[in-house]
């Protein structure tokens, strides 16, 4: 029978020279370093055409004599890294790159025997068999008739999807992803090229190298993808893990529902321009451009941590959103500290600067008295001198000068402390004004009305600002309303508000507010987010038809 298969696809042609079903022809050689067509593997598998080779390897078809079934076969294979003839099998090790070759083999079998406890997933293709032979190593999985992701949106009518069905699609692989971490892979390569869609609507997960091929510098032809790689990708000195997964993945969620590829993670770093196209911002929720936002963060410590959580994230769990606000709150919330530190040390340093000042006046008014005194007993001697000055009156006025003060910078200022400076008091009447204020703490001045470094009269009127704080409003409890009327409401009161649609159904009616986060009867800040969830509209088709219109003409 094995002379009868086609070694392109695997199907029967008889004594076809060119395979009516794949178009290969018999006479097409196998080019070294890659095994002869026909060879066999392990005593049992028999390697057909080279399908793929990247990375740390090369992917052959290939057909299982026991199970008369087709498999692919992986083989590890460091191409700049060993030698094999066309007429050999066996491969050789170049001298010199001997530890670099037994440390990558000892990885690739690490991560196909993790791949191979998990052949129960759903969104990975099994592996059947892992064998050591021809000086190297193999890994045997179920042949899957599939296209690439790419190929598919390629192939749809708009060139990407909407969210309903990319949520139907991807779901299932972010399941497995996230079971993969757990048990310490990494795929570091998820792409539309690497996501794989069967003929019963499921997309695989495929093309598993080990982790220094999926790395730039670490001595291995590493294999990236411009658009999905992440930034720690490109140099060995970063670390990859579950969060490189998470950008790939959120690179991809932009592909299918955008129609373009993202820009590569090492423009981004000279100029971020990253952003939702506006036409597609505007039907999209508003959690799902943030959830891919948060996953294609640049840099890692900023980016989504988790599957899991991203997967909440997509979905619009309002617990993760709300943690999610948390987090950039406290983030917040650590740069305002930074600032108020700053802001500290120039008070600190104009409460010097005006110490000096006041200590500089004193001086001058002291050394003004002095010589005053001085000129008055002149006069007097003068005076005296000429007493007797027949006809003559010497009168003397004195005009008194108005003083002239410099006014300090009160913003940032404790208006308390302000009122016990009896120095400041007496220089300048404080016309106080209120005002609310979320960025500025209550008793802190806002502003003044009269510029710093400007001179007025001494007692002049100064007009300053002084915070109250934030503004705190009661949230309403608007379950049981129409989301239109409802969001009225909150934003007469002050609130902002994001709408999450709850799945329906056919039993509720579709824009009935269901709860809101946070809780209502509750002071709130003025400004908050409301998170208003709502029942959505009742699904007029169900998955299955939706899948069969996708892939009908697959």
């Amino acid at each position: 029978m094995l002379d009868t298969l086609c070694m392109g696809c695997m199907k029967e042609i008889g004594d076809a020279r060119q395979c009516p079903h794949c178009g290969f022809s018999v006479d097409t050689p196998q080019i070294a370093p890659y095994l002869p067509l026909r060879s066999q593997v392990g005593g049992r598998y028999v390697v057909g055409k080279m399908l793929s080779a990247a990375g740390d390897g090369v992917t052959y078809i290939g057909w299982d004599r026991e199970r008369k079934t087709a498999v692919t076969i992986r083989e590890f294979l460091p191409e700049q890294h060993i030698i094999r003839t066309a007429a050999d099998t066996v491969l050789r090790v170049k001298v010199g790159s001997e530890l670099l070759f037994h440390d990558g083999l000892a990885d690739f079998l690490e991560l196909w025997r993790k791949l191979a406890r998990l052949r129960a997933m759903t969104a990975l293709i099994p592996v059947l068999d892992i064998i050591e032979d021809n000086g190297t190593a193999y890994a045997v999985s179920e042949y899957v008739e599939t296209i690439s992701l790419r190929e598919f949106l390629l192939k749809s009518r708009t060139g990407y999807l909407s969210f309903e069905q990319t949520k139907t699609l991807l779901m299932p692989v972010v399941s497995t992803v996230s079971k993969l971490h757990e048990m310490g892979v990494f795929h570091c390569g998820i792409s539309p090229n690497t996501l794989r869609l069967g003929r019963d609507g499921k997309i695989r997960l495929t093309d598993f190298m080990i982790p220094a091929a999926r790395v730039m510098d670490t001595g291995f032809d590493s294999e990236l993808f411009a658009g999905y790689a992440a930034i720690e990708q490109y140099s060995r000195v970063g670390s990859v893990g579950a969060w490189t997964d998470v950008y790939a993945f959120g690179a991809v969620t932009y592909r299918m529902l955008i129609g373009s590829t993202p820009q590569e993670a090492t423009e981004r770093v000279a100029n971020d321009k990253w952003m939702i196209p506006p036409k597609f911002a505007e039907v999209l929720p508003a959690y799902v451009v943030s959830a891919i936002q948060n996953a294609m963060a640049i840099s890692p410590d900023d980016r989504t941590e988790s599957m899991d959580e991203y997967r909440e994230e997509l979905s619009g769990s309002p617990k993760v959103m709300v943690a999610r606000k948390a987090q950039a709150e406290e983030a917040a919330k650590a740069v305002t500290t930074e600032a108020e530190e700053a802001e500290r040390r120039r008070k600190e340093e104009l409460r010097r600067e005006l110490l000096r000042k006041q200590e500089q006046t004193r001086t001058l008014l002291i050394s003004f008295g002095v010589c005053l005194a001085i000129g008055l007993i002149a006069l007097g001697i003068y005076l005296f001198a000429t007493r007797d000055t027949a006809g003559q009156d010497s009168t003397t006025t004195t005009a008194a000068a108005t003083e002239l003060v410099d006014v300090p910078n009160f913003v940032g200022q404790s208006y308390s402390r302000i009122q016990s400076d009896t120095v400041l008091n007496e220089r300048f009447h404080f016309v106080v004004e209120y005002a609310y204020s979320d960025t500025v703490e209550s008793d802190m001045i806002i502003s003044q009305g009269t510029d710093e470094g400007e001179r007025v009269p001494m007692g002049s009127d100064l007009t300053i600002v002084v915070s109250r704080g934030v503004e705190y409003v009661t949230l309403p409890d608007v379950s049981g309303m129409q989301y239109d009327a409802a969001v009225q409401l909150l934003v007469s009161r002050g609130f902002t508000c994001t709408r999450v649609e709850r799945e329906n159904d056919g039993s509720h009616t579709a824009g009935i507010v269901i709860a809101t986060t946070p809780e209502p009867d509750k002071d709130y800040e003025r400004g908050r987010e409301i998170y208003v969830q709502v029942w959505g509209e009742v699904p007029t088709t169900q998955n299955d038809s939706l899948l069969g219109g996708l892939f009908g003409g697959f």
